[in-house]
């Protein structure tokens, strides 16, 4: 019994240490694994940020240059019209505080603008102009001393961009809006010498750290699903659950990688590569020895912003959805990628330019439908074409002539394709600002367009018609007004001129030709003026019927006493 009893406390001490020792070899390589694991997804996260933090860099210096091409073309364009070089500025700036206030972006996303006064520096250097998350603060004089909440200057920093470079990005920290967190912002500077405006655009680094950690979070299960199938494996033999493991967590992990790479080239509204990933794609055509040639055109939607305006921003989406479906369509096996708003852009590889003109003019005839909310909408799109390596030899040269070749389509009269041509780099973008409010500038009288229906919206009312009525600008002009025909005439002469109208036209629709559309009416009334004051005025109309806004009304109107005045006057 004694000797027994001596072998056994052998055998559970062996079978203990074997367990320890499984158990260590186990914890080993859980420790392992859990350590490269944390190390791989800390450098996976690291490539990430760095792909999307260099697209939305990318965003923000894009969107700057655009304001800063706007500026350079209307400030030109006002010039041409007469106006000083103070005059330019200050239309400019109320357009642009417009522009910047209006805009909605994303991840705490705007843009503001400084105007520099000093560039040596220091307390008053500068005049905060326009600032949408801080509107109380513009006018404020701003100093080169001032620190952010980890001690920086941003503001000397964004100087010295200036001064070396006429700008660049930078960093700095800030304290959120109704919040006591700190926030990394990433910003783009840019300056306009000619009104010493520094354009600044930035984005807050917390929505792509977060997108970070949410991507590391959808990569931890497949990770630790991985390590469970490790550990049952070791249990039979080790090495064989270290192969499994590597080709499991490298499967996961590259597959997720494709993923997250699919994801940042992708646009989430159209499902087509955005500007990163069809440049990126494009980059690779012209780099690889299989391409002999291609043509590439940037297309975009006419009056997309009519679209949005009349039936509203989710209208606008469900066009540029069905254009990206069309494209995909009408070219098929392309590069196709939604290069920015309303613009796309399709690459035709190792085709003849006589084929990729024929197919590109093909796409671009007719007129594109899709139905929304009941109704039927109807766009058309124009498009610019250049060839490589006949015309450009590089992918910026590309789509240079392929942008000019769009713009002297738009410029032609739209719903167009051009091929590029060397003249094309002449054509001043501002000829596309040509609208309603340019060309009835110089007419010599009151101007004013109404729906002939409903509450007789005024959809349109010149700078003489705001002088007229004694107001300050088309705001108060729209506020004194109520935006209503109603409200331009005396309230005692209102029904009298309303009836005087209706028998007008409706005699002008009994009476005249049937195959006629337009009908004129004419009557006299008094307006009384933001300051009180009544005046009598002539007023010329002509009713016609738009596609979107139903009837309505073009009118003329002249104060009666400035007529008098002009009488007797020699001819």
């Amino acid at each position: 019994m004694r000797k027994h009893s001596s072998i056994r406390p052998n055998g559970n001490i062996f079978l203990r240490n074997g367990i320890i020792i499984i158990l260590i070899i186990l914890a080993e390589l859980c420790m392992i694994f859990f350590v490269s694991t944390r190390l791989l997804l800390s450098k996976n996260s690291e490539i990430m940020y760095n792909i999307m933090l260099s697209s939305d860099k990318n965003v923000l210096k894009s969107s700057v240059d655009n304001v800063i091409r706007d500026i350079s073309s209307t400030e030109e364009l006002l010039k041409k019209e007469g106006k000083s070089g103070e005059e330019a500025k200050k239309i400019i700036q109320e357009r642009l505080y417009a522009k910047v206030h209006s805009n909605k972006y994303e991840d705490g996303r705007y843009m503001w603008v400084n105007e520099i006064l000093d560039y040596s520096g220091g307390d008053g250097y500068a005049v905060r102009l326009i600032h949408p998350n801080l509107p109380d603060t513009e006018g404020e004089k701003l100093s080169t001393n001032t620190s952010d909440r980890h001690g920086n200057k941003p503001y000397q920093t964004e100087l010295d961009l200036v001064n070396s470079s006429g700008g660049g990005f930078y960093r700095y920290y800030f304290k959120e809006l109704n919040s006591d967190k700190i926030t990394e912002k990433v910003t783009y500077c840019r300056l306009y010498k000619e009104y010493n405006w520094v354009i600044c655009e930035g984005e807050n680094l917390n929505s792509l750290e977060e997108y970070e950690a949410m991507q590391r979070k959808d990569l931890l299960p497949y990770l630790f699903r991985a390590n469970l199938i490790l550990m049952a494996v070791v249990l039979i033999i080790t090495m064989v659950a270290a192969g499994l493991f590597s080709r499991k967590y490298n499967r996961v992990l590259v597959g997720k990688n494709r993923e997250l790479r699919t994801i940042v080239y992708r646009d989430d509204l159209t499902g087509l590569y955005n500007r990163g990933g069809l440049i990126s794609h494009l980059d690779d055509y012209l780099s690889s020895d299989k391409t002999r040639e291609l043509t590439g055109v940037f297309m975009d939607l006419d009056d997309f912003k009519l679209i949005n305006d009349l039936y509203g921003h989710v209208a606008g989406d469900e066009a540029l959805r069905h254009l990206a479906g069309y494209l995909g369509t009408a070219f098929p096996g392309c590069l196709i990628g939604r290069t920015g708003g309303d613009e796309f852009c399709v690459i035709l590889r190792n085709r003849p330019p006589e084929e990729c003109e024929r197919i590109i003019l093909q796409a671009i005839n007719g007129e594109r439908a899709f139905a929304f909310s009941g109704q039927t909408i109807r766009y058309t799109i124009s498009g610019g074409y250049a060839d490589y390596p006949s015309q450009a030899s590089n992918r910026e040269d590309l789509m240079k002539m392929m942008d000019s070749a769009l713009y002297a389509a738009k410029t032609a009269g739209k719903h167009a394709a051009m091929h590029f041509e060397p003249e094309m780099m002449n054509i001043k973008r501002e000829h596309l600002g040509f609208n309603v409010r340019s060309m009835v500038a110089g007419l010599p009288g009151a101007v004013l367009i109404y729906q002939a229906e409903g509450d007789e919206r005024i959809l349109f009312a010149n700078d003489d018609l705001v002088r007229l009525f004694e107001c300050e600008s088309h705001r108060e002009f729209l506020k004194y007004t109520h935006s209503s025909f109603r409200h331009i005439v005396h309230p005692d002469d209102c029904e009298k001129v309303e009836q005087s109208i209706r028998e007008q036209i409706a005699y002008e629709k009994n009476s005249q030709d049937p195959s006629k559309s337009t009908y004129d009416d004419y009557v006299e009334y008094r307006i009384l003026t933001k300051k009180g004051k009544v005046k009598n005025v002539m007023d010329i109309g002509r009713m016609v019927h738009d596609e979107h806004f139903g009837d309505i009304f073009y009118v003329f109107l002249q104060d009666k006493e400035k007529l008098k005045k002009h009488e007797g006057k020699p001819v």
